[in-house]
């Protein structure tokens, strides 16, 4: 939608507007039109929410879309329409409260005139244009300002005010006023402002054919399913209302989607208000509206990022069309003279070669884009729950945060994986690895899981298999990951059985080989279950991407990915997956990999507890932190300085070499994207100088590519770690390449039992670690021989206690309860009458 510009202020034009230094064009009938629309506008939403949230929580409104309409009509139609909020909010400060608050309601509203000026200032000023939520870093500049600007301003000056007319008292001004009032103005900022920028502004045009198709029906339908599960009937399932947003972003453009969140949003709000949903619920419990303010905040911000990315990708296939049909024309005219078989051939290897970078740019954007900002949620949630003297409340929040954050982690590197298989980037990596260990973590993984659904999880293997084998560990993982948690998902009862064999001759382990090109073992792997079966129609669509069968709908979970990328990892190492499966009797898959002999591994037992400061008597480490986003920066100053390092930061790869050159720092992390000198100029610099040898550089990356571990290395880099990271991988990094050794949070150390059966040494002497009531519990859950209790009192042993732990838990899934009874009587003489 076009809008007229306004003229450059001048001498002739001051004389004309008297006012208009103060933005007041009082002989413009557009701009008094546009004026009462903002007053009305502002006056009307604000009454009905007023009247349907804040009458019936008693308390500020979750969401306070006035804010968001009043940002949203200054970046349409230019800050001199400021008139038309101050009018608005004035109105309804003395509707409200009518003329005996006249002075506090004309503080409040020059407050929020104010504000929104300052909102929209700082996003014109940073983002250099009037729609900024065509670029991804538009659309966070745009968050931040809606969040920590304006809106911190105009929350001030209402509180302000009214408490100085004794309106409000000071007592809990920031729980129960200014936080409240300033999130919900934040996030009615983060709603609404989209809402009236995309429906008045917005070039993006997603023509739908007809609003009575399947794509329509099924996003609208799973919206409503989900929202009167979780905004209703009180069900856990909020964030499953995520997916169909993001669906909307991708097919529907941004008008509907913005429409979506807003209607989605306000659902929320008023079903909370009315008591009803699963966070009115979580209120009774003792939360707070903010749950429901992340929800609203969450939902807004990651599809607007989506709609931005939607937008980049379509503007950057707009330029490879026009760069193809640019190189096209150039190959007709000269190539005119050749034969007409040359010109074709040429004119499809160059648009395959466009074609395929065009994939590598966007994942490389989408892994940077998306994985960058969730290294800060992730990181920071971090540190927050490691704070001892965190509120419980704040506690529980950053645990969601962190939770929610993995989540949408997990999502990402889905839609990443299907993205570079597809574009023909993903390769096996290749390693010798232990077959037996891998098989147990998985089964230690999932049998809690499996215990507390009241299945049996059982693990077989043919003694042909081989201890050691080598192929990709990782893809080997995740495909057993995917599919045993499917089985358990969906069986309500009865097991779920894994059993690998070797189909091929059997094997002399004393000779191993590592020739990709020559495989020796074709390994099978088949996992059963007696679950709910699949459909014998919906067995062609099980490995379609996004595509679910009927009990995968009705559970509610899930992308629909999982299956489809097990497929195409199991292709790539070799074999395939094929599944037979009966309704209510359950289904099995099964596939093979390609694997050869691997050598036997000596590896060091790793030290996962957490590390709390640097051990006595080592040397003062100096590690510089090199980035160019701040937050990145700011997230391993917090962590690694509280530990006892000096830190220093750098914002591109020339401040890093000139910090390098004066301190000489022990290690560096590396960003290698930057501007100025990016991280691979920087170390190439550095690793090119006698001095810069003795520096650890570590390359920090958001790519999600194979071939850029290869190119980090081959320019010097020491070691290649990926955002977002754990606490855990920085400080074993800082260990492998500095020796630092640190104080762990239990300073106890115990040997790990891996190889040999561990029930067998147990002896009474180890249950001495834990109390006397402790032990009298575990034995008269072995003498009623009660396997859920056992496994919950396992439960409570000190982590530093694997020994134990591994042993007990061994005997409990196997019920073996005359053996723990025997283990606790000695202990219990004195205590048993």
């Amino acid at each position: 939608m076009k809008t007229n510009q306004l003229p450059t202020e001048t001498a002739a034009n001051r004389s004309k507007w008297p006012l208009s230094r103060f933005g007041l064009e009082v002989n413009n009938p557009r701009w008094w039109f546009e004026i009462i629309c903002i007053a009305l506008v502002y006056f009307a939403v604000s009454w009905l929410v007023a009247k349907i949230i804040v009458s019936n929580v008693k308390a500020p409104s979750p969401v306070w879309p006035g804010a968001g309409f009043n940002v949203g009509f200054l970046l349409v139609w230019g800050r001199s329409r400021w008139l038309g909020i101050f009018l608005g909010t004035l109105y309804l400060n003395l509707h409200r409260n009518w003329l005996e608050v006249l002075a506090p309601s004309l503080a409040a509203s020059a407050g929020s005139t104010i504000g929104s000026l300052i909102t929209v200032s700082l996003i014109l000023q940073f983002t250099r244009t009037k729609y900024p939520f065509n670029q991804v870093h538009h659309v966070v500049i745009f968050a931040l300002c809606s969040i920590f600007s304006g809106t911190i301003f105009q929350t001030v000056a209402g509180i302000t005010a009214y408490i100085v007319t004794e309106r409000y008292v000071w007592e809990n001004f920031f729980n129960r006023l200014f936080l409240p009032w300033w999130i919900g103005d934040s996030v009615g900022v983060l709603i609404f402002a989209p809402l009236v920028l995309t429906w008045l502004r917005s070039h993006q045009h997603t023509p739908i054919k007809s609003w009575i198709n399947w794509e329509v029906l099924t996003a609208l339908t799973s919206l409503v399913f989900v929202g009167y599960l979780s905004l209703y009937d009180s069900q856990p399932l909020e964030y499953l209302l995520l997916p169909p947003l993001l669906w909307s972003a991708f097919r529907f453009g941004a008008k509907l989607t913005t429409l979506l969140i807003m209607l989605v949003s306000m659902t929320a709000s008023v079903a909370t208000a009315y008591r009803f949903g699963v966070f009115y619920k979580a209120i009774t419990q003792g939360d707070s509206l903010l749950l429901l303010q992340i929800f609203m905040s969450v939902i807004a911000m990651t599809t607007m990022i989506t709609l931005a990315i939607v937008e980049e990708n379509r503007k950057a296939n707009m330029g490879l069309q026009r760069a193809n049909a640019d190189l096209e024309q150039r190959v007709l005219d000269r190539t005119s003279d050749l034969r007409q078989s040359e010109s074709m051939a040429l004119e499809l290897a160059a648009k395959a070669e466009a074609a395929n970078q065009a994939k590598s740019t966007f994942i490389a954007n989408m892994s940077h884009e998306l994985r960058s900002p969730l290294n800060a949620v992730l990181g920071f949630s971090q540190m927050m729950m490691r704070a001892k003297n965190l509120a419980t409340e704040h506690l529980e929040s950053a645990s969601i945060i962190n939770r929610s954050g993995d989540y949408l982690l997990t999502l990402i590197n889905n839609i990443l994986d299907l993205s570079k298989i597809e574009a023909g980037k993903t390769t096996l990596n290749l390693q010798t690895f232990d077959l037996e260990h891998l098989l147990d973590d998985v089964e230690d993984m999932f049998q809690l899981r499996a215990i507390n659904a009241g299945l049996n999880l059982v693990f077989e293997r043919d003694p042909n298999v081989p201890h050691y084998i080598y192929t990709d560990e990782i893809k080997l993982r995740q495909v057993l990951i995917n599919l045993i948690g499917n089985a358990i998902k969906f069986t309500k009862n009865g097991s779920v059985l894994l059993h690998v064999t070797n189909i091929n001759t059997p094997i002399n382990e004393s000779i191993y080989i590592e020739d990709p090109s020559n495989p020796k073992l074709i390994l099978n792997f088949s996992v059963s279950d007696t679950g709910v079966g699949i459909a014998a129609e919906e067995l062609s669509e099980l490995f379609v991407s996004f595509s679910q069968a009927q009990a995968g709908r009705e559970k509610q979970e899930g992308t629909g990915l999982g299956l489809a990328i097990s497929r195409r990892f199991v292709q790539l190492m070799g074999g395939d997956i094929s599944v037979t499966s009966e309704l209510g009797k359950g289904s099995t898959f099964q596939f093979q990999i390609h694997a050869q002999l691997g050598k036997e591994l000596v590896s060091g037992i790793i030290d996962k507890r957490r590390a709390l400061a640097l051990a006595p008597d080592q040397p003062n480490y100096k590690i510089l932190v090199v980035d160019d986003k701040p937050v990145n920066c700011q997230l391993l100053v917090k962590l690694l300085t509280p530990m006892g390092f000096e830190v220093q930061e750098a914002s591109n790869g020339q401040e890093a070499i000139a910090i390098w050159d004066r301190w000489e720092p022990h290690l560096i992390w590396m960003d290698m994207r930057m501007p100025v000198m990016d991280g691979y100029e920087a170390t190439k610099y550095i690793k090119s100088t006698v001095k810069g040898n003795a520096t650890a550089v570590i390359a920090l990356t958001a790519s999600v590519l194979e071939e850029e571990k290869a190119i980090v290395l081959s320019v010097g880099c020491d070691d290649f770690i990926r955002k977002p990271f754990r606490e855990q991988i920085i400080f074993d990094a800082l260990a492998k390449h500095l020796g630092v050794k640190y104080i762990y949070e239990n300073i106890q150390h115990h040997k790990h039992e891996i190889d040999f059966p561990s029930e067998i040494l147990l002896t009474s002497e180890n249950l001495k670690v834990m109390p006397d009531s402790w032990i009298m519990q575990l034995y008269r859950a072995s003498l009623e021989a009660d396997k859920n209790i056992v496994i919950n009192l396992i439960g409570q042993i000190p982590e530093s206690e694997t020994f134990l732990v591994r042993s007990l838990t061994k005997l409990a899934r196997n019920y073996q309860f005359e053996k723990l009874i025997d283990l606790t009587e000695p202990l219990l003489s004195t205590h048993i009458e």
